[in-house]
């Protein structure tokens, strides 16, 4: 090791991008920048994105595929395991990591929010109490990483019962329809969004349909931290929208097939199936041979007019965050699960005193 010269381990979920990298010694990397442009979200599947800058070129670029979002940038990905490990600006050399890949993550002291305006709803800025960038400041996600002015989301459905979902590239592109009688078919244990982890059984012989909301006129959504779900996508905090399989069609509406496009599977666990775009790398799906009926559907795709939260579809659940004991960044992850409660309360104080109007 050189003198002065301070390496961090980073690795994907595959483990195919294992290596040692530099942190840039100047950042301050307890301040974790969150960007929510619309490149951000529909390149990597999350509801926001957040890097540090690198010291040093990566040591290797083997194995990742390289996606060029813009003429100034290109994000790196696994091949294998679809995460998000590297962005490259092309006017200035510089390297930056995805946050989620660090084996030992700095902790998260302050929470600095960019281009939030462009999700029409503050996506996870409701639940993420923090300050917005200044967009006079050098900082990198303002002034490099920003998405291009003619990136702009395409939310027009086919008709008002259909939600778009479609990655950056454009080659993994699908619809959303309404909840109906066929949602009711898919039988599922308790997800740990609604069971803290390890505290009772996760079995549901009463076979609830928990993903149905609001009588049945929504789909339940949430936020996971789990290492699986972090290592995948190489950010800390996945959001996950549980949509029956009867309720996804392709572009034809026939029903949706994995594997078409430019959709890639990684079988990341025993009989767990995740897919990624292999083109711009963002996170599509997760499934598994449990309930093979009922699929996580990642909520950066989604084009909903309302907003990037699609609050028109989806119930978030805000009881807790999933597998938040097994978060890296502990102080991010409490921040998000007391800001998720916060909403809770602020939406039930809405409804007692403004429902009636």
């Amino acid at each position: 090791m050189q003198p002065g010269k301070v390496t961090h381990p980073i690795a994907c979920l595959c483990r195919g991008v294992a290596q040692e990298i530099e942190l840039e010694l100047a950042a301050d990397h307890s301040v974790l920048n969150l960007c929510h442009c619309a490149a951000c979200r529909t390149v990597t599947g999350m509801l926001c994105s957040t890097y540090y800058p690198l010291q040093a070129k990566p040591p290797s670029l083997d194995g990742l595929q390289k996606y060029r979002e813009a003429a100034w940038v290109s994000r790196y990905f696994c091949q294998t395991c679809g995460a998000h490990v590297f962005v490259h600006t092309k006017h200035t050399g510089q390297f930056f990591v995805a946050a989620g890949l660090l084996v030992r993550s700095p902790p998260t002291k302050a929470i600095r929010h960019w281009r939030a305006a462009e999700t029409r709803d503050g996506g996870l800025t409701s639940f993420l109490p923090g300050e917005s960038g200044n967009p006079a400041s050098a900082c990198w996600l303002h002034t490099v990483l920003s998405c291009p002015s003619e990136t702009v989301l395409e939310t027009s459905s086919r008709s008002s019962d259909e939600l778009l979902a479609r990655c950056h590239c454009g080659g993994v592109e699908f619809y959303i329809t309404r909840p109906d009688a066929s949602s009711t078919k898919p039988t599922s244990p308790w997800p740990d969004l609604l069971a803290p982890y390890h505290s009772q059984s996760s079995r549901n012989p009463g076979d609830v349909k928990w993903w149905l909301q609001d009588g049945n006129t929504k789909y339940l959504a949430g936020t996971c931290a789990c290492p699986s779900c972090r290592l995948a996508s190489g950010f800390p905090i996945q959001s996950w929208a549980f949509i029956p399989k009867s309720n996804l069609y392709d572009t034809r509406r026939a029903p949706l097939a994995f594997g078409t496009g430019t959709m890639r599977q990684y079988n990341s666990s025993a009989g767990v199936y995740r897919e990624f775009c292999g083109c711009c790398g963002a996170s599509i799906f997760w499934h598994n041979e449990e309930r093979p009926l009922l699929i996580d559907v990642s909520i950066g795709l989604l084009r909903a007019e309302e907003g990037s939260r699609a609050s028109g579809w989806l119930k978030w659940a805000t009881q807790r965050v999933s597998f938040a004991e097994m978060a890296l960044d502990q102080a991010l992850i409490q921040q998000l699960q007391n800001g998720l409660k916060r909403g809770e309360t602020d939406q039930n104080a809405s409804m007692e005193y403004g429902g009636s109007r």
